[in-house]
């Protein structure tokens, strides 16, 4: 009970400690990505009753974490708002995240210490202070990766496999688990069963279809908008969907390093002395029985797959949102490492020494990243949201808003919109890539300028608002006709650009986008 105490006093310290400090810095409550508020305006819709739609009546993608939404439009559906309902999810999570930490090294090491020592620091090493007050899906990806860990030591392979396909609805590139799931339980299960293996074969298949069947069913679509939108254009499976098999040699040779030398500099930054103990850790799951080799794959393989299949942003994106699930596992293994160290090394003063160096070290990590937290808070409600506010005040309301950044403007307008980056508004990517290119510029992500102003011609919205850096040709700018507000960010952290314009289209005038060129 007074380790669970504790663990339960640490969250609510540091989540208080983060809050105190984004309300400071940006003068009101707020959350430190605009995707954030994407999930905010999917869960009130959901909420509402208006189905998983980020514009009325339209099914929609927009969500790449479906099962986070759907948890965070059960606060929101008993009248909590945003972003306070995030906040009480994210706290949420965070406990179970200590939960399965304290349970699985417990079971690991068979010592309550090392227990409350991963579960401590799990949620005080970064990026996890950080994602329990985030508004996003990192700390219950993180969690539910580590419920696969614990089911698979206990030799649970169906739970293991059920904790692996919920983690596929939190996070796309977790699609990849069950095959870890599957193919830790043909190494270790002996003596070796045919039926055994069909049988793990079959759930792995199923495990593995879950994810898309969800997507399936909320929004029509087999696929997160955010693949075609964002992440596809980045790796193996856009290469082979695409017909360009040539490039597939050149990819997995490449992009591991490209990804895999800043996932380590992130690891070390984190806690550099978790990460040395780490292999250890690895060791030590190995060694009791039934044991898993899947902390070792996650570490390993999973980035690796990551990079080569379809990367996008790299491992520090977005405060390592999309690498928590390796980093929780990194925590937790290296935590248990340390109570595995052999002979000498494991003396009580030398194991009191190396706590003490590991919390400091990840105290510092969460004292950084809760100065980051602070201006990204900022950085949202300064640019995003003051521009979605001005909006929503204008003569006759704000109409039909184009913009490339949907989360805060959509949330506070509650206006239908326009997604430029495609991720809500998947009828705009066959403008953005067109099958013969324009000759006007490329935009953000390789986006055709042209194209794009060809859609918001036929579309004609009241509003376009953007970051002017994205699309920066001058023919394109000249094409949205009067700019009427302009935000500049002094202390830019999280934004697309220090800068966003919000134009008002005079839509009748001419504009010369088909004979365009870049820079003209």
């Amino acid at each position: 009970m007074r380790r669970a105490a504790a663990i339960v006093a640490a969250i609510l310290l540091i989540g208080a400690l983060y809050l105190l400090a984004g309300r400071h810095a940006a003068g009101e409550a707020g959350l430190p990505l605009d995707d954030a508020w994407i999930h905010a305006r999917l869960a009130r819709s959901l909420a509402q009753g208006r189905g998983f739609g980020f514009n009325p009546g339209e099914h929609s993608a927009a969500s790449s974490a479906p099962l986070w939404t759907l948890l965070l439009a059960v606060p929101a559906a008993a009248g909590l708002p945003f972003p306070w309902a995030a906040y009480l999810v994210g706290i949420g999570t965070t406990a179970a995240l200590a939960a399965i930490a304290y349970r699985l090294a417990a079971r690991v090491t068979s010592d309550g210490e090392a227990g409350l020592l991963c579960g401590l620091l799990i949620v005080g090493t970064h990026p996890f202070p950080w994602a329990g007050l985030s508004g996003m899906e990192t700390n219950l990806a993180a969690t539910l990766v580590l419920g696969t860990i614990l089911a698979a030591f206990d030799g649970r392979t169906r739970a293991s496999l059920g904790f692996a396909a919920a983690a596929g609805m939190v996070r796309p590139e977790l699609a990849a688990l069950p095959t870890f799931v599957l193919v830790d339980s043909l190494l270790r299960v002996r003596p070796f069963s045919k039926a055994a293996a069909l049988g793990s074969t079959l759930g792995c298949a199923g495990a593995s279809f879950a994810p898309f069947l969800l997507d399936r069913i909320l929004t029509g679509l087999w696929l997160p908008g955010s693949f075609q939108a964002k992440v596809g254009r980045h790796g193996v499976l856009s290469a082979v969907l695409e017909g360009r098999t040539d490039l597939v040699p050149g990819i997995v040779v490449s992009n591991p390093s490209l990804y895999l030398v800043p996932l380590l500099a992130a690891l070390l930054r984190d806690n550099g002395a978790l990460l040395l103990l780490a292999p250890i850790g690895f060791r030590r799951f190995l060694e009791r029985r039934p044991g898993t080799h899947l902390p070792w794959m996650i570490g390993l393989l999973l980035p690796s797959v990551m990079a080569i299949a379809a990367p996008f942003g790299g491992p520090l994106f977005h405060e390592q949102r999309y690498i928590a699930p390796i980093v929780a596992t990194m925590v937790v293994s290296g935590g248990i490492g340390l109570f595995a160290l052999p002979g000498r090394l494991s003396g009580r003063g030398i194991r009191r020494a190396t706590i003490g160096v590991i919390v400091a070290l990840s105290a510092w990590g969460t004292w950084t990243g809760m100065d980051r937290y602070a201006r990204e808070v900022k950085n949202i409600t300064d640019m995003q949201m003051r521009i979605g506010r001005w909006l929503r005040e204008r003569p006759g309301g704000p109409g039909t808003i184009a913009t490339n950044d949907i989360g805060a403007i959509g949330y506070a307008t509650e206006a239908p919109i326009l997604d430029l980056t495609g991720l809500a508004s998947p009828e705009i990517i066959p403008y953005l890539r067109p099958a013969i290119p324009a000759a006007a510029g490329r935009g953000w992500n390789g986006a055709s300028e042209a194209g794009l102003l060809e859609f918001l011609r036929a579309r004609k919205p009241d509003y376009v608002v953007l970051f002017p850096s994205w699309y920066p040709s001058r023919f394109f700018q000249d094409g949205l006709g009067e700019a009427i507000l302009r935000v500049d960010l002094e202390d830019n952290l999280i934004c697309g650009d220090r800068t966003m314009i919000v134009y008002r289209p005079g839509w009748g005038a001419g504009v010369p986008w088909k004979d365009a060129t870049s820079g003209d």
